[in-house]
């Protein structure tokens, strides 16, 4: 994927005029926090606002034929996103990404305007708002945006289960129609130490809008397992093969070895008995915001296992970012990771809502081996 976080325009004031291209904005780049937080007492009205951000890409002739998406990895909190003056989509939470698919709205031209309506006032429609939290939510376009340029039949996801700690079953989301999947899993140095062996998959099931879903298992005996020690890490390598067998599609999905199982005697983690000592952590900063950039996210994890001698962190109240989770990954630090909520519960729709966080967070968390547990009510 492309990192699209150069050469953007900000508004403090949201204008439909915005998106059509109309008046000028602040030039930004992201990860943008629509005002700077003061050090100390800050509240609502030094980030509440309905704001503006806009974008033009840089898209040509050569991406004819490809599937075009735009990934939004932190939008907070309800964003509205416009190409060439069209509403593609809504995305109703601050703390997940969502995609949308723009491949029949672009021009191709190197003109194509990308604008976002960004609703970073507290809500009650939503989750985690009903005026009860008691943390600060600020807002912004607050985590990277990417473009993904995909195949007409392409990798829609993979998720990675290792049921135990020489196994791997993929199941793996196809868009389209492939003949077959390879996997191979690659270690921290790039050396394949196992893959399937007739290249293929145990079964195909037909899911809904023209979607694939392929799974399969793979055995690896040599597999070293991820500990809070020796966190060892792996990459499944996905290869999707059309009917000539050429490549057409390859997905790299990083993960680890390792069973996690609460019992009523404790946490066994690998089927060890592991005490768990952690705190929990907030994605916000002085000045900043919620946009804090990949360093700081990293420095928080090395900060709570090595400064700290924490083994688990608890992502409070909310799902943080990827470069946070992927340094947990890294570190060997337990994650208790929950949706965007705090004491309130809404109306039916907010409701919804809610398990939509649910889905969404599973699906974009669930290969990290760091996660152990899931907060799936709200708090």
């Amino acid at each position: 994927m492309k990192k699209l976080c150069n050469d953007w325009e900000f508004t403090p004031i949201w204008t439909n005029g915005f998106r059509l291209g109309e008046g000028e904005g602040e030039p930004i780049r992201l990860p943008h926090s629509p005002r700077q937080i003061p050090q100390h007492c800050a509240g609502p009205e030094d980030y509440e606002g309905i704001y503006g951000y806009r974008k033009t890409l840089a898209l040509d002739e050569t991406l004819r034929g490809k599937r075009l998406f735009l990934q939004f990895d932190g939008a907070a909190h309800i964003a509205t996103v416009y190409l060439n003056g069209k509403d593609l989509c809504t995305h109703r939470t601050g703390y997940t990404a969502f995609r949308t698919e723009i491949t029949d709205h672009v021009r191709l031209d190197g003109t194509d305007l990308l604008a976002v309506r960004l609703d970073s006032t507290e809500n009650p429609e939503i989750p985690p708002f009903g005026y009860v939290i008691d943390y600060l939510t600020y807002g912004g376009l607050y985590r990277d945006v990417w473009l993904d340029v995909r195949n007409e039949v392409c990798i829609a996801n993979v998720f990675v289960e290792t049921p135990n700690l020489h196994t791997v079953r993929a199941q793996v989301t196809v868009s389209g129609k492939a003949t077959m999947i390879r996997h191979r899993i690659l270690n921290a140095a790039g050396e394949c130490v196992a893959q399937n062996a007739d290249a293929n998959s145990d079964s195909v099931q037909k899911a809904p809008e023209n979607l694939f879903v392929w799974t399969t298992t793979v055995h690896a005996p040599d597999a070293l397992p991820w500990t809070c020690e020796e966190p060892n890490l792996y990459t499944l390598e996905t290869t999707l093969y059309d009917a000539d067998m050429q490549p057409i599609d390859v997905v790299l999905t990083r993960f680890g070895f390792r069973t996690a199982a609460f019992k009523k005697d404790g946490f066994y983690l690998n089927g060890e008995r592991t005490f768990l000592r952690g705190l929990d952590r907030h994605q916000a900063y002085p000045y900043l915001g919620y946009a804090a950039p990949k360093s700081l996210q990293r420095e928080d994890a090395r900060i709570l296992k090595e400064e700290l001698c924490c083994n688990a962190v608890r992502t409070s109240h909310y799902p943080q970012s990827q470069y946070f989770i992927d340094a947990c990954d890294e570190l060997g630090l337990l994650v208790f990771t929950e949706i965007p909520g705090w004491q309130h519960i809404g109306d039916e729709n907010w409701q919804k809502q809610a398990i939509d966080n649910v889905r969404e967070m599973v699906i974009q968390y669930r290969n990290h081996p760091s996660i152990v547990l899931w907060g799936v009510r709200i708090n």
